[in-house]
């Protein structure tokens, strides 16, 4: 029989723009097959439904009681758990008002030893498989990916009363492949570039390089596992095949998945978790020994024991009603609620004799009703007992209070100097630690401030501790950073571009000619936006360009402007002088090739040479110069501009490291020579002139996240950077000096930015919106 292999797994979770430990949209099983092989199941699902956070646990747990290879094929099994859960969910939707209704995308990774893994999707999801490292330490990848829109039928969600789609994938027989399984919202992060970077990481590396640019969604999960052993390093990849799955009683035998994979036997006995019960939520990076073919594998000594308890029956019922749509209704277990008491006789006597208090109106009014009273002197005695009582009282309630205030006030009375002093530095750390997540600037500030109150205390017990003295000079340096950050001012929107549909993400920001041009990340647009606010797209992904619209335009990656002005000024840098350009907007897609935009049209112009580079990640332009950014090569290429038309290509800085580059910006010094800016997806920002790299380091206590929408001052020579993972812009110095920084909660969820000094304007990009302020004062 087939030993099983060894696999390797991690999750990663955000929730609320934090990493958290909790993911209750993983789950992971084991179970046998009909022979006894050992079938893995690894799943990730998402809510599709405003109620669906709720009841995520359950529906992971569902999926998995349901999942039995041993009574079906490996993909009959999990679309009869599929199809079982989805008419529970719609049960459910239709008892309940649409706050509450539970809908769930999923993707699944079906796993045994002996054939390649089988990806399942069905609802928003997103998977990505990779196989073997191949020359380059490139891996062939395949991204699938199912979002909420109209067109595709596999992205009807679970639950929801469209018509269900389920769509498998074999995956490479791959021996260092993995599977990456994301929530839809993460589509719009693997682009071309972000798919080849990810090619040639190993498994455990993938989910480390997503990090910093998944933690800036406000609600997203991620999980990757190992495809483990497969062929000999000499057999190539099986291609993907593809499977959509519309009818639950449809046969496979047309055309099946893999040899490997039974078909789907609908006569056989369902046996659902009589044999082999699971648990979810571990991960399992060990598999247990392999049992004798036919029968059951006891657990190995230090295997972890598959048990599953069924929810207790509070959780399962109120009054006969289910609290989830996986709970099952016992309504014999209801209690009936306790009877009222009986109703006793009617009142046949008065509740009180009033005849003595009220005088009736046949008796003479001149004899009082109701009797003096007699009024008799106090005893001494009393009232000195009694005063003795109230002493004794107030004796008493005094005692109390010093009890209170003794708790409250010992342990701090009666800790020694050291323990101060330690309480003191810890609550400093703590008041540090809280800056950093504060909502504003401002609170950051005040936390900074206790903090060094309670350093400053600690230092006059002990003046000389090295790690008070080291702790208060933290304190203060991010607490000069803050006092530089200024608000933005007074902004107006300019534009609102969420008409453009849900699917918008705006990004980098270019300016020329009195427009401002800003790339749409997830929609694969340009906009070009006038300074009244009409809003035209100038490029757009699928549109047919080329001679005689041929060429289907790929996604639009990088933008540049390059100005008569400029361009018409001779150049003679490396010998090669150019002529005279009009205005224009260059444009990089994710297919290789270069735009020229100007008002007359798009034109497509060839790169020539372009077997040299490595790859083509991102474009800027100087005084009639186009330069490239060639990530894999780590190089930047230039080519002339002459009569719209490129150059051969000639190396503009040497080889260096650029595998994380994803912007260029080319700028001219005062003394002519071109210096080029270059921001990496990992948070650096660096410098380069020719072959050498200039000094640019950073004074940032908080360092850059993701720095984007790089821009230079005309006047001032400032470099101003968009911190994507902070909200904020970041002015520096040539040497990489702080100068100031904007940062405001209405800026909390800034994507591109553009300073323009000469008018005193800063332009903001927002993921759907642009706005525009006046610059701080002291930057005008």
């Amino acid at each position: 029989m087939t030993q099983p292999h060894e696999i390797w797994s991690s999750q990663l979770r955000i929730a609320a723009g934090r990493a958290v430990e909790e993911a209750p949209q993983v789950g992971f099983a084991e179970q046998r097959d009909q022979l006894g092989r050992l079938v893995r199941l690894s799943i990730l699902a998402e809510s599709a439904a405003a109620g669906a956070d709720a009841f995520m646990d359950q529906f992971v747990r569902r999926l998995g009681e349901l999942f039995d290879p041993a009574a079906r094929s490996l993909t009959g099994a999990i679309k009869f758990a599929v199809e079982t859960t989805h008419e529970e969910l719609r049960a459910w939707n239709r008892q309940h008002l649409p706050e509450d209704h539970a809908m769930y995308g999923v993707s699944f990774l079906i796993q045994r030893a002996d054939q390649p893994a089988v990806l399942g999707q069905v609802g928003p999801s997103v998977g990505l498989l990779a196989g073997d490292a191949g020359l380059a330490g490139l891996r062939a990848t395949a991204l699938y990916v199912h979002q909420s829109r109209r067109g595709d039928p596999v992205s009807a969600a679970i639950g929801s009363s469209d018509p269900l789609n389920l769509e498998f994938v074999s995956g490479p027989e791959a021996s260092d492949g993995w599977a990456l399984l994301l929530t839809s919202n993460t589509a719009t992060m693997l682009d071309p570039e972000r798919r080849v970077a990810l090619s040639r990481m190993e498994v455990e590396e993938t989910l480390r390089h997503l990090y910093p640019s998944m933690v800036n969604l406000r609600d997203a999960a991620a999980l990757v596992i190992s495809l483990g052993a497969g062929p000999s390093p000499g057999d190539s990849a099986a291609p993907p095949q593809t499977e959509t799955v519309e009818d639950a009683d449809e046969a496979s035998d047309d055309e099946p998945l893999e040899d490997s994979i039974e078909p789907d036997d609908s006569e056989r006995e369902l046996a659902i978790l009589d044999q082999n019960p699971i648990e979810f939520g571990r991960d399992y990076s060990q598999a247990s020994d392999a049992s004798e073919a036919g029968g059951r594998a006891p657990p190995a000594a230090g295997q972890w024991e598959v048990t599953f308890a069924p929810p207790a029956p509070a959780e399962l019922e109120v009054v006969g009603w289910p609290v989830n749509p996986f709970a099952v209704t016992r309504v014999d277990q209801v209690q009936p609620p306790t009877p009222l008491p009986a109703v006793g006789p009617p009142l046949t006597k008065p509740i009180m004799e009033l005849g003595r208090a009220i005088p009736s109106l046949l008796e003479k009014r001149n004899e009082p009703a109701v009797e003096q009273p007699k009024i008799r002197p106090r005893d001494p005695r009393t009232r000195s007992a009694t005063a003795r009582r109230v002493g004794l009282v107030l004796l008493g309630m005094l005692a109390v209070l010093i009890g209170v205030a003794a708790v409250l006030l010992g342990p701090s009375l009666l800790q020694s100097d050291d323990d101060q002093f330690r309480s003191r530095v810890e609550r400093g750390r703590n008041g540090l630690a809280a800056s950093q997540l504060a909502v504003t600037t401002e609170g950051a500030r005040l936390s900074l401030q206790d903090a060094l109150s309670e350093v400053e205390a600690a230092l006059e017990i002990n003046p000389l501790a090295e790690e008070a003295l080291q702790l208060r000079e933290e304190i203060e340096a991010v607490l000069a950073e803050l006092n530089l950050v200024q608000s933005p001012g007074e902004l107006s929107t300019i534009a609102d571009l969420s008409r453009f549909g849900p699917s918008i993400a705006l990004g980098t920001v270019r300016f020329g000619a009195g427009r401002a041009f800003v790339l749409d990340d997830a929609g694969g647009r340009v906009f070009s936006v006038s300074a009244d606010g009409a809003v035209s797209v100038i490029f757009l992904e699928g549109e047919l360009l080329g001679l005689g619209g041929q060429l289907r335009a790929g996604k639009p990656i990088s933008l540049a402007w390059q100005t008569a002005q400029t361009a018409q000024t001779a150049q003679t840098a490396n010998g090669v002088a150019v002529s005279s350009a009009e205005d224009a907007l260059w444009i990089l897609d994710s297919q290789d090739r270069l735009y020229r935009w100007t008002p007359s049209g798009v034109l497509l112009v060839p790169i020539p040479g372009l077997v040299r580079l490595g790859s083509v990640d991102a474009v800027a332009a100087t005084a009639g110069s186009v330069y490239l950014l060639d990530q894999a090569g780590g190089a930047v290429w230039r080519f002339a501009v002459e009569r719209s038309e490129l150059s051969e290509p000639v190396r503009a800085v040497g080889r260096t490291d650029l595998l994380e580059a994803s912007e260029l910006v080319a700028t001219v010094n005062s003394s002519g020579a071109v210096e080029f800016l270059v921001a990496s997806s990992d948070g650096r920002l660096r410098r380069f002139s020719a072959d050498e790299e200039l000094p640019l380091a950073l004074g940032l206590q908080r360092s850059l996240l993701n720095p984007a929408s790089i821009s230079t001052g005309a006047q001032s020579g400032l470099i101003f950077v968009v911190d994507r993972g902070e909200g904020r812009i970041i002015a520096l110095g040539a040497d990489g000096n702080v100068v100031s920084q904007i940062q405001s909660a209405e800026l909390a969820a800034l994507r591109g930015a553009w300073v323009d000094e000469q008018s005193g304007q800063i332009i903001y990009a927002l993921p759907s919106s642009i706005l525009t302020g006046r610059l701080p004062a002291g930057q005008e």
